[in-house]
């Protein structure tokens, strides 16, 4: 069980930002994305992150979301019910000096965000649930049924196995492509 005054680092890999630490609290159920993932995950949407928005579902330690504002995303909005990582990543975002049009921290379930509207659609949406959930299959059916997603945007997946994937991949998505790296699986999907 992680110790829960120690301090974890993260390096953001690419970008304006790149080298850079982020430290996180280490908790029960929290796995941040390893950098040979991100690398590969931002290889694979080399040229599609400037300008975009991203959303992060279950944001933990908020990487994904500094890696894609690191590269050029216009703004990023993470969500956690995790209120001491969400505020520990505001903390980040002052450091970073990131205004706070650029980047939104939700403390809610995102589960129930996801069943609303959003003012405009994502272009990459970064969902990596807590892999003990048996409602991963309740997720992109709501997405694409609230408009999250934009048209010519990307849902990137990590998941305990690869037939969680397939079967999210069915839910009126294609998959882009799929990778594993130890016991995650990851995918990047479209529409």
């Amino acid at each position: 069980m992680p110790n829960p005054s120690q301090t974890s680092h993260l390096r953001i890999i690419g970008g304006i930002w790149r080298g850079r630490k982020v430290s996180f609290k280490p908790s029960p159920g929290l796995r941040p994305t390893p950098d040979r993932v991100r690398e590969t995950l931002f290889n694979w949407l080399q040229g599609k992150v400037s300008g975009r928005r991203s959303l992060e579902l279950f944001a933990g330690s908020g990487i994904l979301s500094l890696e894609a504002l690191s590269r050029g995303a216009e703004a990023s909005t993470l969500v956690d019910t995790a209120k001491t990582q969400t505020q520990h990543f505001q903390t980040i975002c002052s450091a970073f000096q990131i205004e706070s049009a650029q980047c939104q921290v939700h403390v809610q379930d995102a589960f129930k965000l996801i069943q609303t509207k959003p003012v405009k659609p994502y272009h990459l949406i970064f969902v990596d649930p807590p892999f003990d959930t048996d409602r991963y299959l309740d997720i992109v059916p709501s997405l694409l049924k609230n408009d999250f997603l934009a048209s010519d945007g990307f849902v990137y997946l990590e998941a305990p196995s690869a037939d969680v994937i397939a079967k999210v991949a069915q839910q009126g998505l294609t998959l882009y492509r799929q990778k594993r790296a130890g016991q995650v699986h990851y995918a990047l999907l479209t529409r």
